[in-house]
This record gives structure tokens, sequence and C-alpha cells, in this order.
């Protein structure tokens, strides 16, 4: 009863607000948690079919992702370095580093789509399934083309790495270069 009168008071608090807000000013009143409606709820499992078509939804739309930036004038990103010896029954993992003042995008199409975000000087490992992937990355900063690399395999078991970080040339122009850690 005690959740039910919790829950009831989070829905009901601020019944009867018109423009004034939700407040001791505001004019609304708190109503008594026994006098508000019962809440329905239904619950459905999550079917395997709903979470399969959630998945191919979404490596859709990563494989769209990656055909627009391959189209588009981008930089070939380097292939991806094995880091260490292959762990026996592991996922195969990618250590990115953003190495750059600039936030970073980077999209993995293939058997485990995957975005990931990496915030300017940031680094994560994410875990993919094995197999091929087409990959693209992105600074968050104008002026820098897309990087695009494609048929990458991961095995399993297997650490690749790569980083990201911002060349200068002689003349002071400055251009992006991924390259695998060595």
């Amino acid at each position: 009863m005690r959740a039910r009168g919790i829950l009831s008071l989070a829905l009901g608090a601020c019944v009867g607000v018109g423009r004034g807000g939700c407040g001791p000013r505001s004019g609304a009143t708190t109503p008594d948690p026994d006098d508000l409606p019962p809440l329905r709820v239904r619950l459905e499992p999550l079917t395997n079919e709903a979470v399969d078509a959630f998945a191919r939804h979404e490596a859709e739309l990563l494989a769209e992702t990656l055909a627009a930036r391959r189209q588009a004038e981008h930089g070939e990103l380097p292939p991806l370095e094995r880091a260490g010896e292959a762990q026996p029954d592991a996922w195969p993992t990618v250590t990115l580093r953003n190495a750059t003042d600039h936030g970073l995008v980077t999209w993995f199409s293939g058997p485990c789509a995957r975005t990931v975000a990496l915030a300017p000087g940031g680094e994560v490992t994410v875990e993919l399934c094995e197999g091929t992937y087409d990959l693209a990355a992105e600074l968050s900063a104008e002026g820098f083309l897309p990087f695009v690399g494609e048929g990458e395999q991961v095995e399993n078991g297997v650490a690749y790495e790569i980083t990201f970080y911002v060349v200068r040339t002689p003349d002071g122009r400055r251009g992006r270069r991924p390259t695998a850690s060595r």
C-alpha cells in the first residue's frame, strides 16, 4: 500500500495546475492518494522477434550512415591493429582512443552494429561479435573529412586498437589522420 501511495502522490502532485506551475503559490492542490483512480499497467514480454527487429533496424541505419560517408569525400581508415595475445573464449574488442581536441563518433557496421561517441581525449573499449565490419569515424569539428574503412575482420579472443589524432602540416594546415597504435 505504501508504494501505491507514493506512486499516486507522484502522479497526482500537480492536479489542478493551470499556467501557474506547481507549487504553494500556484493554487494546485494535492489530492488524497486514496481518491485517485488505480493506475492500470499492462506488461508484455519482450520477444526475441522484437529484439531482432530493433537490431535489424539499427544495423540498417548504421549501414546507411556508412554508405553516406563512403559516397562523400573521405579519407581511408587504416586497418585495426592487433593488441596483445589472443584470449580464448573471449569476444573481440576494439579500443578507440580520441587524442584530439574534438568529439569523435565511430560507426561499426557488421554482425553487431555499434555507434561509439568519444569526448576529446576519451578512450573506450567496445565488444563486438566475430565477423567482418565496415567502419567510419568523424570528428565533431568542421573542416575535417570523415574516414572510412571496409572489410575489417575481427576474430574472437583478439583485442584491437586504433588512435585518432590531428596532424598539423609544416605550413600550419591541419589534417586528421587516424593511426593504428603500435
